[in-house]
């Protein structure tokens, strides 16, 4: 598993997940609703939970959908409404939450409330590591110090490529130079102990040509910096990949190595809507609509219900649906023990 998957990953999910396993590798012929009272039993509430305050980004990576889906036809940019979101924090509130991460299909620094939206949910979530990721170009000296005064716990920052010419050809729409100025001034608040206890990391793709621009990189940006790994998600929405997947071995086992997604994580989008996971980019698994409004549900609802059993036990059991887009990504594999 790379550096920053195995980071973020919580206590419950690798017990949940190394259970699964094993009934797997046993050959455990669970139905749908023996299967939900298993992981129920470990995780009857999401431990991680992403949610996505604004729809929009100001760069066209070329790892990303981003740029292709929200081009097309009949797509609408959204902001969450304050009321959505402080119905949310108020579900989450004393409930075992270990990770609540305010971005999702978006670069979340282009909406100015999240200062405050940090603060809000540290004051709900005051156990819980908030994490917010970013590529950096919104990111001064000055955004960093109020987002750490806010209760921010992780920062992490896209650096795909550690010179100019590697990062603008895989972040394009972004300044380098810009990034460089960026980072600069928030390590030197680091330094000078302005940021508090906030976590800094620069997250960078594990494909080559990133790699090797990291290995050419200062000592001082490359101790900072932790390999995630890159999925098909452009495959996914039938887009071309000019920055390929991160998948450097064919599939060896008759099943799919188990995606954890869906069994320790809620994905809510700025509408409330609830998706199958961050890949999910066309909507195409809705779990459930969280928030204020009378015909919403709850997140316990959505995260127990049926829907969720459902694509649990396709995963599970490798018995997809038609079209269910688990079928044709390599994320599970991506992020699997090298």
């Amino acid at each position: 598993m790379r550096e920053f998957d195995e980071r973020t990953r919580v206590d419950r999910e690798a017990e949940l997940m190394a259970r699964l396993a094993s009934l797997r590798a046993a050959g455990a012929d669970l139905d749908a609703a023996a299967l939900d009272r298993e992981v129920l039993a470990a995780v009857p509430f999401p431990p991680k939970i992403q949610i996505q305050t604004t729809t929009r980004c100001n760069a066209a990576c070329g790892m990303c959908p981003y740029p292709v889906v929200t081009g097309e036809a009949g797509f609408a940019h959204e902001e969450m409404s304050l009321a959505r979101y402080e119905a949310i924090l108020a579900q989450l509130a004393g409930r075992p939450v270990e990770r609540l991460s305010l971005f999702l299909m978006n670069e979340p620094l282009v909406d100015k409330r999240l200062p405050d939206w940090i603060g809000r949910a540290r004051a709900a979530l005051p156990e819980a590591t908030l994490g917010l990721f970013t590529n950096g170009s919104a990111l001064t000296g000055g955004v960093a110090w109020r987002l750490a005064a806010a209760g921010l716990g992780e920062l992490s920052v896209s650096v795909h490529g550690f010179d100019r010419e590697t990062y603008e050809a895989v972040m394009a729409g972004l300044s380098f130079a810009r990034l460089e100025r960026n980072l600069r001034e928030v390590f030197e608040l680091r330094a000078a102990g302005d940021l508090g206890s906030l976590r800094i990391q620069l997250v960078t793709g594990d494909v080559p040509d990133i790699r090797a621009s990291l290995d050419r990189a200062p000592p001082a940006l490359r101790e900072h910096a932790l390999l995630k790994a890159f999925s098909n998600e452009r495959a996914l929405v039938g887009a071309d990949m000019p920055v390929p997947s991160s998948l450097k071995r064919p599939r060896a086992a008759a099943l799919s190595p188990l995606c954890h997604r869906p069994f320790v994580k809620l994905y809510v989008l700025a509408s409330g809507q609830c998706v199958l996971c961050n890949c999910d980019w066309r909507r195409t698994v809705v779990l459930g609509r969280v928030g204020e409004r009378p015909d919403d549900a709850t997140v316990e609802a959505v995260w127990q219900g049926a829907r969720y059993r459902d694509v649990r036990h396709q995963l599970f059991t490798g018995r997809h649906a038609r079209g269910l887009l688990c079928t044709g990504c390599d994320y599970a594999e991506v992020v699997g023990d090298d």
